[in-house]
C-alpha cells in the first residue's frame, strides 16, 4: 500500500480486513472522518487526509471528481483551498453506490459516462476533461469557470492537462445538468495558452469590461531582424498593445530586472506596454480605465518595428516548444 491515499479506509472495510473495534479505538488508528479511519503512523497532511477520506468513502464503485481528481492527476493549480478552508470533494455515485452527504463529501448522482472514468491504483477518478467540466459547472461565476478551464487545459504551464476539444466533447455529451449553460459560455472564452489564473482574469477584464476584444495569449514577439523581443502575456495585435501580468515571482529582484529590460525592448519597437498585478484587480473600474487609456495610446502610436512572424531559428530552438 504505497499510495498514502489508500491508508484511509471505511471503518467497515478495516473491520472486514481483520481489525477489531477495540483496535480501531486504540492509539494505532486514527479516526479522520465519519466512518473513516487510517493508521496513526501513516503519511498525513490536511489536504491528503481530506482527499483520502473521499477516496475511502467512494470505495471501489464511487468516482472522485472535480478539483480533487485534477489534483490527483498532477494538475497542481487545483488544491481545493479557499479562505474558509478546504472545499468538499465531489464523489460521483453510479447506480447502486451508497454515499451519503457528510462533512467534506459532496455526492453527485448525475450521469457519468464510462469514458469519463480513469482508474488510479485501487480507486477511480474522473478524466481531466470531466473533472474540469464539473469545476466549470460549480464555479461561483463565469470568470471563475474560465479560470478553472484555462488551468486545466494550459499547454504552457508544464503540468498535466487536457484540451479544449476534449472538454467540449464532455460538455456536448451532457444535457439538463445544473451549471451546463455556464460551462458552455466558459468554453467560448477559454484558452490553452494561459500560464496563470491572474493572466486569465486580466484577459477577461480586458475583453469583457474594457471592450478590447479577444487578446492573444503568450505570444512570441520579434523585431524585424528576427530577434526575440519577448513572449508577451497578452497582445492586442491590432492596436500594438501588450498587457503584462505580474505574479508573485515578478517581485523577485532578478525577475524584476528581466521584466524591465524586456519592457524596454518592446517599447523601443513601438509597442505600448501596461503592467497589471493582482492588487490592480481589487479596483476593477480603475483597471478598466488604465487598459482603455493604454489601448487608446497604442492606437495612436502607429506601426512599429515588431512582428509575430516566427523566424526559422525559432522552430528549431528547444526553448520555443512551450510557446508553440
Amino acid at each position: 500500500m504505497d499510495d498514502p491515499l489508500l491508508h484511509s479506509r471505511r471503518t467497515s472495510a478495516a473491520l472486514a480486513a481483520g481489525a477489531t473495534p477495540d483496535l480501531l479505538r486504540g492509539p494505532s488508528w486514527r479516526r479522520t472522518g465519519h466512518g473513516v479511519v487510517r493508521p496513526a503512523d501513516a503519511t498525513s497532511s490536511d489536504l491528503l487526509d481530506h482527499v483520502a477520506r473521499a477516496v475511502a468513502v467512494a470505495g471501489p464503485h464511487g468516482v472522485v471528481g472535480g478539483w480533487a481528481a485534477l489534483a490527483l492527476m498532477g494538475c497542481a493549480w487545483f488544491d481545493g483551498r479557499t479562505p474558509s478552508g478546504l472545499r468538499p470533494v465531489l464523489v460521483h455515485c453510479p447506480p447502486g453506490t451508497q454515499v451519503r452527504r457528510r462533512a467534506g463529501i459532496e455526492p453527485f448522482r448525475g450521469l457519468l459516462h464510462p469514458d469519463e472514468v480513469v482508474h488510479l491504483q485501487a480507486y477511480r477518478v474522473t478524466s481531466l476533461a470531466r473533472a474540469v467540466f464539473d469545476e466549470m459547472r460549480a464555479a461561483r461565476d463565469l470568470r471563475a469557470a474560465v479560470v478553472a478551464l484555462d488551468m486545466a487545459v494550459s499547454s504552457t504551464s508544464g503540468l498535466p492537462h487536457t484540451t479544449l476539444r476534449r472538454v467540449r466533447s464532455v460538455v456536448d455529451a451532457h444535457h439538463k445538468v445544473r451549471g451546463l449553460v455556464q460551462a458552455r459560455r466558459a468554453l467560448d472564452l477559454g484558452s490553452e495558452r494561459s500560464c496563470s489564473p491572474w493572466e486569465t482574469r486580466t484577459r477577461l477584464v480586458a475583453g469583457l469590461d474594457a471592450d478590447l476584444g479577444r487578446l492573444e495569449v503568450n505570444v512570441p514577439v520579434f523585431d524585424l531582424a528576427g530577434t526575440l523581443l519577448g513572449v508577451v502575456d497578452l497582445l492586442d495585435r491590432r492596436r500594438g498593445l501588450v498587457v503584462e501580468v505580474d505574479g508573485d515571482h515578478h517581485r523577485e529582484r532578478e525577475q524584476h530586472a528581466q521584466d524591465n529590460r524586456r519592457e524596454e525592448r518592446l517599447e523601443q519597437a513601438g509597442l505600448v506596454v501596461v503592467r497589471v498585478s493582482a492588487l490592480d484587480h481589487r479596483d476593477r473600474p480603475a483597471l478598466v480605465r488604465r487598459l482603455r487609456r493604454a489601448a487608446g495610446h497604442a492606437a495612436r502610436t502607429g506601426p512599429g518595428t515588431w512582428t509575430t512572424l516566427q523566424p526559422a531559428w525559432w522552430h528549431a530552438w528547444p526553448g520555443a516548444r512551450a510557446w508553440t
